[in-house]
């Protein structure tokens, strides 16, 4: 018998039914549903898109926040055979309106938050039949959400889905420019749970925080789902705010979240960080870029909760391989070793540019591309064929990052094959130069990019954003680059940028592409 990710919610609703499963409080906003009450929702839901016409593979939008609309559509969806699509609300109009013309979005969710995004993208022209809000002051051409709640029966859609059925699409981050829809199925998604479960040691006992984007990968396929399928208590913070954070965790006894690494060094360094007790957190889980050892001292010292990072992308799930607790500071800045059931190479990239080989495969300190293949890998980019087939060549998924093994096996990710720089006839690997500039006191956060030169070909440039009540310069940066010998003295920025905040995407990746493109008078 398969199982789909509707399946996974009714499970838990049939064996913890009184358990409290979601919780959400934000405006005029108290949820407190159990698990009886979150699936009777989601049929609800589920019967209403059935009445609006929706069908088997069809694609729901939504342009929500955080919120427990956002996961009565997501399981609502799943339980008709049709396909979510969250949207990354930090988009604007016009790249709204791409990703419902490429998905053929027919119904899109949204709030109050981000209307006036969602009415110019409608102006623009795109496929959606119905518009569905989940807030009061209901807009003109809007379905309200609650109403079509209301006038259905609390019964379990009779649709036949398949754990082959593709449930989720997700457009990738947009780091490297234009997004694509990334589809998954059933099977894949159930299959990444059990992982999930497995390297956190999920339980039916433990609050899950979702404080960041539900709408990205990571959260919701690393914490969220797990949590949803072993019967975990979840808390949803509309969106990310330190001290909320800090709050929902004192408050609801958290003891399982996901963050970015931008994201932990807010919590740490938030005004109010010590009028909170955090004692209930145990573990932290991260992913998006590793965490430099003076971060991980840091949160060691003042949360003294485990770390377990993840590294992964869309097309994978997300994850490929898990770096645990015992071996964050032995093993800092490593991506750690493949994920259960799922298979890493890195292998050479092929001098003609054709699709880097799975059997030319590396030896330990070589640096080449990361293949990976297992379970969890997508089903292929919507109406792209030509991306698919190049992303998936020989069966594996090109990942498009640079790195090496070491010699016990340990995963060392030097950086995005578009992202390394060539000075000189030299490569240069970004993030070894920004992990060094990050262990500065004075730095917050750094971002280093090639920028063209007419003599080097490319020189090294570092985006800096200072510590609080930092002026640290770049003579006393280069000063501690070359003491010590921590960087050889051609990797070292030749020009700095001092910035307040680095472009990101919702997940807290760095949007390289966007400094790339900048023009910077050193």
């Amino acid at each position: 018998m398969s199982t789909t990710i509707g399946e996974t919610l009714e499970w838990s609703a049939r064996n913890f039914p009184y358990k409290t499963a979601l919780v959400y409080e934000y405006g005029k906003k108290s949820h407190r549903w159990t698990y009886t009450e979150l699936d009777r929702k989601a049929n609800q839901f589920a019967q209403a898109l059935l009445r609006l016409g929706v069908e088997k593979g069809d694609v729901v939008s939504s342009f929500l926040y955080n919120t427990s609309e956002f996961v009565v559509a997501l399981f609502a969806v799943a339980k008709i055979g049709a396909i979510f699509n969250p949207v990354n609300y930090r988009l604007a109009a016009h790249e709204l309106q791409y990703i419902l013309q490429d998905g053929k979005a027919k119904v899109l969710l949204y709030e109050q938050q981000g209307s006036d995004v969602v009415d110019r993208a409608r102006e623009l022209g795109n496929p959606v039949e119905h518009y569905i809000y989940v807030d009061e002051a209901l807009p003109e051409g809007a379905l309200d959400f609650y109403a079509l709640l209301e006038a259905e029966e609390q019964v379990r859609p009779e649709v036949a889905v398949s754990e082959n059925d593709y449930c989720i699409m997700m457009y990738t981050s947009g780091t490297t420019g234009r997004p694509k829809g990334v589809l998954h199925t059933h099977r894949s998604k159930v299959h990444h749970n059990f992982m999930m479960m497995q390297c956190m040691g999920l339980t039916k006992e433990d609050v899950g925080l979702s404080a960041a984007p539900l709408n990205h990968t990571a959260e919701l396929h690393t914490s969220f789902l797990p949590r949803v399928q072993v019967g975990a208590t979840n808390v949803l913070l509309h969106h990310f705010d330190a001290s909320h954070v800090l709050h929902a965790i004192e408050t609801e006894q958290v003891t399982h979240m996901f963050a970015a690494p931008t994201m932990v060094n807010m919590l740490l360094h938030a005004d109010d960080f010590g009028a909170y007790n955090l004692s209930s957190l145990r573990l932290l889980e991260y992913g998006g870029a590793s965490m430099a050892p003076v971060l991980i001292r840091e949160f060691e010292e003042k949360i003294g909760a485990d770390l377990i990072q993840i590294y992964g992308t869309t097309e994978m799930g997300p994850c490929m391989s898990v770096l645990y607790a015992d071996e964050q500071l032995k093993k800092a800045g490593s991506a750690g070793k493949p994920s259960l059931t799922h298979q890493l190479r890195i292998c050479r990239v092929q001098p003609d540019g054709s699709p880097t080989h799975p059997d030319d495969i590396c030896q330990p300190g070589d640096i080449g591309e990361i293949l990976v293949k297992g379970p969890c890998m997508m089903g292929g980019y919507y109406n792209r064929p030509e991306a698919t087939e190049k992303a998936l060549a020989y069966g594996w998924y090109h990942t498009g990052d640079m790195g090496e093994y070491d010699e016990e096996g340990y995963v060392w990710i030097r950086d995005r094959i578009d992202h390394m720089i060539i000075s000189g006839a030299e490569n240069i690997y970004p993030r070894e130069v920004e992990d060094q500039l990050i262990e500065h006191p004075g730095v917050r956060e750094a971002a280093v990019v090639g920028k063209p030169d007419s003599k080097w070909g490319q020189i090294v440039l570092a985006y800096i954003v200072r510590s609080k009540g930092s002026l640290v310069s770049e003579s006393e940066l280069d000063e501690f680059l070359l003491e010590g010998d921590r960087l050889a003295r051609y990797k070292r920025p030749r020009a700095y940028c001092f910035v307040d905040e680095l472009p990101k995407t919702a997940s807290g990746k760095i949007q390289k592409f966007i400094l790339e493109k900048q023009t910077v008078t050193p």
